[in-house]
């Protein structure tokens, strides 16, 4: 980081801790840990964008290019007073950023507030997403057109792209955990892999860690609220670490999720110039609904939505 002019050296009056992050089968990575200054920080609020709205978008098109930023954070420089105040103390002395770090609470706001000013008037053909930006056109000279100007429009901010990491005009693209494109979107090969994987949990913060990965996806599975009503059963109470009851249910329910997981559902974009098929449901455990349309003949799941009551 240093070689890279990204920190510098420097005694300063407000530090945080550096700090080692271990995760499963993983080097551990360094982090800042930010959370006695962000303690302090007033929240600033702007809006990210919804990521169901984006893959709706991104999934309609013919041919997609996806954008990565190199080192999207660390391309924003840090203004003098925010260097002082976000500077972090290891073993070899006392450091400042010059560029944005992570970890800071604004980081995303401010980061997605920059790439919404740059991308401003071209959201038909265009969206970023923290520091991935999806191009996305329904022919080939559109398509190039469309990639001049943002190749332009990040030319001027002076950002940079890894071309290692993008993908450049294809019929699908792996896009926020999905693979979409032509229509269609299905849940990302290697997400659902680590959700098949998932160790049976023991804690109440597994329960929610595998909730919040199958959730991810709970719009491709059919009454997901009501199958997963047990697990989220176990999350009663105001003790949020405790150990949970593990039950038939429970594990019924687990594998039930992964299963449906597994089979690769697809959904269909909407076409708005053709009826659309609502179909409701309801028990004593939730209700459900599923958005469809005909085409060719054959009916195609568009969402699927669900409660538990």
């Amino acid at each position: 980081m240093l070689r890279l002019n990204v920190i510098e050296k420097g005694e300063l009056d407000f530090t945080s801790p550096l700090i080692l992050v271990e995760a499963p089968g993983k080097e551990a990575r360094p982090c800042i840990d930010y959370r006695r200054l962000n303690k302090i920080t007033r929240t600033k609020f702007f809006p990210l964008p919804n990521i169901e709205e984006l893959i709706e978008k991104v999934s309609t098109a013919k041919y997609v290019s996806v954008l990565d930023l190199t080192r999207g954070y660390w391309q924003i420089p840090l203004s003098k007073n925010a260097q002082r105040y976000a500077a972090f103390v290891t073993n070899f002395g006392t450091f400042k950023p010059l560029r944005l770090p992570f970890g800071l609470k604004n980081a995303p706001y401010d980061f997605s507030r920059l790439m919404a000013s740059i991308l401003k008037d071209c959201e038909e053909y265009a969206v970023p997403y923290l520091d991935d930006v999806a191009i996305f056109s329904q022919t080939w000279e559109d398509h190039l057109k469309h990639l001049d100007d943002i190749f332009l429009r990040l030319s001027n901010a002076k950002l940079h792209i890894k071309p290692s990491k993008c993908q450049f005009a294809q019929a699908y693209v792996k896009y926020l955990g999905h693979l979409v494109g032509q229509g269609l979107r299905t849940p990302g090969e290697l997400k659902v892999q680590f959700i098949k994987d998932f160790p049976i949990p023991t804690k109440k913060t597994q329960v929610r860690d595998f909730l919040g990965l199958a959730g991810y996806y709970r719009r491709c599975i059919p009454e997901f609220s009501v199958i997963a009503a047990p697990l989220t059963d176990l999350l009663k109470g105001q003790n949020r670490k405790s150990t949970v009851d593990w039950n038939s249910s429970c594990q019924n329910a687990f594998e039930e999720l992964k299963t449906r997981l597994s089979k690769n559902p697809v959904l269909y974009s909407p076409d708005f110039t053709k009826p659309f098929i609502i179909q409701c449901d309801a028990s004593n455990l939730g209700i459900g609904v599923v958005s469809s349309q005909v085409c060719e003949n054959e009916e195609h799941p568009i969402m699927f939505l669900s409660k538990k009551l």
